[in-house]
């Protein structure tokens, strides 16, 4: 059974969370192929916020871009930590950018030769699509190609996340010693 969700945004931030979500649903769809750019929300993040903004999952690497929060007084250790989540990110989207459009290219060249294939045999049941079976052959030998770059990608991965575990507990701190000073400041 899982556990209830955290609390962890206040009223506002959620409210802005949904508009956003809302705005991302009704912007009318057309048949976009892998090739296109998503679409554009229809308003952009608000100028004041607290939280890092979210986006929408981009149309051909599925992740999700965000735009992160700078807090006023961002000290030199917080600005490194938050250009280190960046570059991350920024890497992540890049190799699934390459891979998800080399892997749509190569899944059409496999569908047009197999297309190809069964209108040269003859065969008028099947011959304008290609079945699950056939995919497969695709998928298999797709994943079977580039099983030592997934390899390469996962250790790479996990090895810049656990980079930022130290960056992240030293902005924790200063953030709890700071809220720490400013409560001792309010009660006094």
């Amino acid at each position: 059974m899982a556990a209830p969700m955290k609390r962890f945004c206040s009223e506002k931030c959620f409210a802005m969370q949904k508009c956003l979500f809302v705005r991302y649903v009704s912007v009318p769809h057309s048949k976009q192929t892998h090739s296109q750019k998503s679409p554009e929300l229809t308003a952009p993040p608000p100028e004041v916020r607290e939280n890092d903004w979210i986006g929408p999952p981009d149309k051909v690497s599925n992740i999700r871009q965000m735009e992160f929060y700078i807090p006023e007084g961002e000290t030199d250790i917080e600005k490194k930590y938050r250009e280190k989540r960046q570059s991350v990110l920024e890497w992540h989207h890049e190799f699934w950018t390459e891979h998800n459009k080399n892997f749509f290219t190569q899944k059409e060249e496999f569908t047009q030769q197999r297309l190809a294939e069964k209108q040269k045999l003859g065969v008028n049941e099947d011959s304008k699509s290609v079945s699950a079976e056939e995919l497969s052959e695709f998928y298999k030998k797709f994943l079977d190609d580039n099983y030592k770059t997934h390899i390469k990608y996962n250790k790479e991965w996990y090895k810049k996340n656990v980079m930022l575990l130290w960056p992240a507990v030293k902005v924790n701190v200063i953030r709890m010693m700071s809220l720490r000073k400013k409560n001792s400041q309010n009660n006094t």
